[in-house]
């Protein structure tokens, strides 16, 4: 009886710390409960998503809920297939950070982006689907995110416990670690959840993320961006290119534009996204004159005219991203440099710009 005693009783202390593990570490238990801010919540809720945050008994989503009114988001809110719900906590972190002392104080400063950076059609992006690899999607602010899952563990009973937890991912720039980002590229955004997978009535999948997280205020965008690269071209006297392949992922999240509807409008010729040509004198030229849109270029990385002046060109394969590169024969020699600055320029409504620079250093190669 003893023996039978003591084995129940350590069974109760096991399941006992067990919870208490998965309680302190926001460790979704993947049964019939999820962990929130303040306790157990069902997976499923009766509730639209809206009314499910301003339902909260803990009121942690309180101040959430008047900026998503006060931008006008509530139907948004509940259409997301995915939402990563940041807390009271975290907003008021990001505001601490910015020396704002009210929600006016916010709302001059950010655009629905703020919330809709964190919105998605997807409703797939949950710890069950996510890998420890990062998985890319599109989120309702017209940028490219990501989502994956980082493993942990904790010590309870003599055993080691393997838990997972997920991660949204702000891209900035080009995704970390992959072949386009740069060595100066600014570093992703990891921000954890504590909650993940609640479904609500209104068809949203609810991540919540942790209180400690860093939210992005998605300011308006600065007015260039520039992109470096560097660029062996031939000269071979053929007027043969090398192909320079842009990331139109980086490009489209600068935009907030997608990347498909960039190069539909490059090719169409609008006035709103366009090709140009950033000059020496800081101004941008949008004069074709190589294929268009291409330029020919100087020594200075001016446009001119294809003949004696020209050194340089840059043609751009709007579908493709590909920038294709070539010399004019004999004027650039063997070991000689230049840098060129072509560029894809927004122009809003408002008459303010938005320009993605490609800066690119050349040096020309024997072939």
């Amino acid at each position: 009886m003893n023996n039978r005693t003591n084995q129940k009783s350590s069974l109760l202390i096991w399941l006992l710390m067990l919870g208490m593990a998965c309680a302190l570490l926001g460790v979704s238990c993947k049964k019939d409960t999820y962990i929130t801010d303040g306790g157990l919540a069902e997976a499923n809720s009766p509730l639209s998503t809206y009314d499910y945050l301003a339902a909260n008994q803990y009121h942690y989503f309180d101040t959430l809920i008047q900026i998503i009114d006060h931008l006008g988001l509530k139907d948004s809110v509940n259409q997301a297939g995915t939402f990563f719900a940041p807390t009271d906590f975290a907003i008021n972190r990001v505001m601490q950070a910015n020396n704002m002392a009210s929600l006016d104080d916010l709302y001059s400063k950010i655009t629905s982006k703020f919330l809709t950076q964190y919105m998605s059609s997807d409703n797939n992006l949950t710890l069950d689907n996510a890998s420890t690899s990062v998985t890319t999607f599109s989120n309702w602010a017209g940028s490219t995110a990501g989502f994956s899952k980082v493993a942990g563990s904790y010590y309870v009973a003599n055993s080691t416990l393997t838990y997972y937890t997920l991660e949204y991912i702000k891209i900035n720039g080009a995704l970390d670690g992959s072949s386009a980002a740069e060595q100066d590229d600014e570093a992703d955004a990891v921000l954890t959840c504590q909650t993940t997978g609640i479904k609500t009535a209104s068809g949203t999948n609810l991540n919540v993320l942790a209180n400690s997280v860093a939210l992005d205020l998605a300011l308006p965008a600065q007015p260039s961006k520039t992109f470096k690269f560097n660029l062996d071209v031939v000269q071979n006297g053929d007027y043969s290119s090398t192909a320079l392949q842009l990331d139109s992922a980086a490009i489209a999240s600068y935009f907030g534009v997608p990347a498909n509807k960039i190069s539909d409008m490059l090719v169409s010729g609008t006035d709103s996204i366009a090709y140009y040509n950033l000059q020496s004198d800081g101004t941008y030229s949008n004069e074709y004159t190589a294929n268009m849109p291409g330029f020919w270029m100087g020594s200075n990385g001016d446009v001119v005219n294809w003949g004696d002046d020209a050194f340089l060109y840059g043609e751009l394969d709007p579908y493709a991203y590909i920038l294709s590169v070539g010399a004019y024969p004999d004027n650039p020699v063997v070991g000689d440099t230049y840098t060129i600055r072509p560029a894809i320029v927004l122009t809003k409504a408002d008459g303010s710009t938005q320009a993605a620079i490609f800066k690119i250093k050349i040096t020309i190669v024997s072939p």
